[in-house]
């Protein structure tokens, strides 16, 4: 590897231990839950993740779409809010999508929405794809700070989907298959190394 190992940033306590047990070489934190958590928390590592150092979300999301399986990993490509505020593309997001995909996993590079509430039920999920997002979770849109001085990616394996939401008893069994992509997914990333020279990335994000 040519440069540093990336930073895994896991909202929740078995996001963490997933991430610590498939990459045990890698620093990873933990975010907390939700939009005030993560953004307090991405302001406290702003000055403890050296620039230039690769910053990785990863943890678990609900579907959007149907078709969606629990398990399968969902990269990125951008990022938007249910609060409103432009949508911010990601740049990293093909490299680690083709990464992850070489890593055997089952990959869809595509936009993502963070909602600072749990989404469920059939019209609140269409309601948050109205954007075109595949994917929901409570955190990533505001990491986005993270971006401006460093390769920044969002990789979100998916626990629920449409029809089966995330307090239901028939996600029990999608919890198992979500934590073994986590620990994949992890495994993979420990070896991104960013293709080249990063250039500061200083976007607006609107009102984080």
């Amino acid at each position: 590897m040519s440069g540093p190992s990336p930073v895994l940033l896991a909202p929740l306590r078995l996001e963490a231990l997933a991430a610590r047990r498939g990459a045990p070489g890698c620093r990873v934190e933990r975010l907390g839950m939700g939009p005030g958590r993560a953004q307090a928390a991405a302001a406290r590592l702003q000055g403890s993740i050296p620039p230039g150092s690769p910053a990785v979300v990863l943890g678990v999301a609900g579907a959007l779409v149907e078709g969606a399986r629990p398990g399968e990993v969902v990269v990125a490509s951008e990022l938007s809010s249910t609060t409103g505020g432009s949508s911010v593309p990601l740049r990293s997001a093909a490299e680690v999508a083709e990464l992850l995909s070489l890593a055997g996993l089952s990959v869809l590079q595509a936009p993502v929405v963070s909602s600072p509430t749990i989404v469920s039920g059939a019209q609140a999920r269409l309601d948050a794809a109205s954007g075109g997002a595949v994917a929901v979770d409570m955190e990533s849109y505001w990491c986005l700070p993270l971006s401006a001085d460093r390769p920044f990616a969002v990789v979100r394996v998916v626990l629920d989907i449409p029809g089966r939401d995330l307090w239901s008893p028939a996600s029990l069994p999608a919890a198992a298959f979500a934590f073994r992509a986590l620990v994949r997914s992890a495994r993979a990333l420990a070896r991104w190394s960013p293709a080249g020279a990063f250039e500061p990335y200083y976007q607006k994000v609107g009102d984080l």
